[in-house]
């Protein structure tokens, strides 16, 4: 055999096969898949204790308002703008009890709500639906309360 045949051969082989490339692409989707759902699963918990932790911040923002207008629970459909309110604008005297009007939002971008009486606390919750805004859920679509 030549040199010149040899060198041919080796240059036709260079590239992969279309089964080599399918079966890269193929794990590659499986990985893919495998990671995306890890992700997205630890997302959903740190969203829900995003949510634990405003709602925690709403209930003190709600006690100190209640302090103020000295009366002793909210009403059952409470509206919580009055919360980011100043006084001369509706809100209590010592307001605005939050600093943004986005305080009165769950990380999914869904209005938090006052339960009066409440199921975790005597007097009311904070109560947050979840990823999915319905109530009951799992995981990122279960009920917050505080």
């Amino acid at each position: 055999m030549s040199t010149r045949s040899t060198h041919r051969r080796r240059k036709a082989r260079r590239g992969f096969t279309t089964i080599e490339v399918i079966v890269i692409v193929t794990i590659l989707a499986l990985l893919m898949t495998v990671v995306a759902t890890n992700v997205l699963s630890s997302l959903g918990k740190g969203q829900s204790k995003i949510a634990q932790a405003q709602a925690a911040k709403l209930h003190q923002a709600l006690v100190q308002y209640l302090i103020d207008v000295n009366q002793p629970l909210p009403e059952d459909n409470f509206d919580l703008t009055i919360l980011t309110l100043r006084p001369e604008e509706g809100g209590g005297p010592g307001g605005p009890y939050l600093p943004k009007r986005t305080d009165i939002l769950d990380p999914w971008e869904n209005p938090f709500f006052v339960v009066v009486p409440g199921e975790v606390n005597a007097d009311f919750d904070i109560l947050s639906y979840g990823a999915d805004g319905a109530p009951g859920g799992e995981q990122a679509n279960a009920d917050v309360t505080q």
